[in-house]
């Protein structure tokens, strides 16, 4: 079972993101998945772990039917009301590790927006969204880019540890770990993979058609994008 943290820090998150005008929202991730989806119209998106539910209502005006999968029911609980009016919009609390409650070979997108890190094991996600996925289908995951790690393992390996990154070690080691985040209020616990990590699971099942490195500083990777084909 996923550790469900975000009941915990659901106010925190939802104040910060809001409808999604905050920098990281409005700048890196949402350009990158409207740009993967283009400008056609869908029949079914899941948005899976749709969080406070800010990019909702926005596929609701590309898509026939949008379903909001999350395991937070404070989450599921602010989506709810940011999706008051649309008829179009269904939410269905989903413990991404389990079996999706979605039938097989009926969905046109399913987007995975910044939730994979937070998932202890990416495997069976993968073959639920081959499962639940049309021929052709899109499948687009968005996470932290494991790269935003390596600057700050430089420097604790000369004395300078960042103070966000409470547990750390090697890239190449995978494995649950603890950083402060949502603006240094609240401390996460998170999967650390590396871009292999990520990219491996998805690639048995389906093909990589294309792939983003964002950057906010211009300096270190922020957010690692890609868009996957069902075979």
């Amino acid at each position: 079972m996923v550790v469900n943290q975000w009941d915990k820090y659901a106010e925190i998150f939802d104040r910060g993101i809001g409808n999604g005008e905050e920098d990281l929202h409005r700048n890196y991730l949402d350009p990158l998945i409207f740009s993967y989806l283009g400008q056609k119209k869908y029949t079914t998106i899941v948005d899976a772990g749709c969080g406070n539910g800010y990019l909702l209502n926005k596929l609701a005006k590309i898509s026939t039917y949008v379903v909001g999968l999350d395991y937070s029911d404070k989450l599921l609980k602010a989506s709810k009301e940011r999706i008051v009016g649309s008829k179009n919009i269904s939410l269905l609390k989903t413990d991404l590790t389990q079996r999706l409650p979605i039938k097989d070979n009926s969905t046109d997108v399913v987007i995975a927006n910044m939730v994979l890190q937070y998932l202890p094991q990416i495997e069976s996600f993968a073959k639920e969204c081959y499962r639940i996925l049309k021929p052709g289908g899109l499948l687009l995951i968005l996470v932290d880019h494991p790269g935003h790690y390596l600057y700050a393992r430089a420097q604790e390996l000369i004395g300078k540890k960042d103070p966000h990154f409470l547990e750390s070690g090697s890239y190449f080691k995978e494995g649950k770990r603890k950083k402060k985040s949502l603006w240094n209020k609240a401390i996460l616990e998170y999967y650390h993979r590396t871009v292999s990590g990520y990219i491996n699971p998805f690639n048995l099942l389906f093909k990589l058609v294309k792939v983003d490195e964002n950057t906010q500083d211009k300096e270190t990777p922020r957010i690692l994008a890609m868009k996957f084909v069902k075979k």
